[in-house]
């Protein structure tokens, strides 16, 4: 099969010729559609990511993917769990544990669905960190988990503040990092709460000082097969959109890297690179 992959840390992507594993028992084989990028899949190629076990070259990013079971036919969307599995989604074709694999309803399309497995668990992660608030303040509202946590928070009859209004609020979740995280703190009343998904980002002290009573959380993303299941459910109806910025080649991984990454010759995109073998 065709991949695209690094063969060192900080080496560049490449296309690569891999053999398809066979699924085993518990596994299935999925044919890959379409692939979401994350920021996460940087880190990877970059040695920032931390794996259950050393890592094996050539190594494949990817999260997020959406395609179809080759044996069955049956269209699906899934998590790859690259810290645990290594298989990841840049590829024509991934194996992966049964349970990490969601059926996708009638419908939806595969890049429709593949942004949302990463931004979609985490949005619903951190607002169970944060627990029941009336109000709410999301400093990274238009990106691919900001926009799913506005939604979702919505839902729940959440009142979500723009950033540039005034006065405090309840809880506030950062997903930029840097000072629009401490400009996001800052705007928790005392003894509210405040959560991360930019763990790189958080400062001890300074503006995070113990004695306003907030106890600051980082949302670490863990697999939840009931919680990928119920979202899928809500992109089938309508009731969440996961925003696709740009599809492109997955030969083109490269370039979606660099966008990503937000390098200075690269064009930006509100929502996921998608990319499709």
């Amino acid at each position: 099969m065709v991949a695209v992959g690094v063969d060192a840390f900080g080496g560049p992507l490449r296309p690569l010729r891999l053999p398809v594993i066979a699924a085993g028992p518990g596994e299935v084989l999925v044919r890959v559609a379409a692939a979401a990028v994350n920021p996460a899949d940087l880190g990877m190629v970059a040695g920032r990511y931390r794996w259950a076990d050393e890592v094996r070259f050539p190594l494949v990013p990817g999260y997020d993917v959406a395609g179809t079971v080759e044996a069955t036919g049956q269209p699906v969307v899934a998590f790859t769990s690259h810290k645990s599995t290594q298989r990841g989604g840049y590829a024509q074709f991934v194996t992966l544990p049964a349970e990490l694999v969601v059926p996708l309803p009638d419908g939806l399309t595969a890049v429709d669905a593949a942004p949302l497995p990463l931004a979609g668990m985490t949005a619903l992660q951190a607002l169970d960190v944060l627990g029941e608030v009336d109000t709410l303040l999301v400093n990274g509202p238009r990106g691919a988990v900001g926009s799913l946590i506005v939604q979702l928070a919505t839902a729940r009859g959440t009142t979500v503040v723009p950033a540039d209004s005034p006065g405090p609020v309840d809880a506030a979740v950062d997903v930029v990092g840097g000072a629009v995280a401490r400009a996001a703190f800052d705007r928790v009343r005392d003894h509210g709460r405040y959560a991360t998904v930019v763990p790189e980002f958080w400062i001890p002290g300074g503006v995070f000082a113990a004695e306003r009573g907030i106890t600051p959380r980082v949302v670490s993303v863990r697999y939840d097969r009931i919680g990928l299941m119920g979202l899928v459910e809500q992109l089938a109806a309508g009731t969440v959109t996961a925003k696709v910025g740009a599809v492109l080649p997955l030969t083109d991984a490269a370039q979606a890297h660099r966008i990503v990454g937000r390098a200075e010759a690269a064009p930006r995109v509100a929502g996921k690179i998608v990319l499709v073998p």
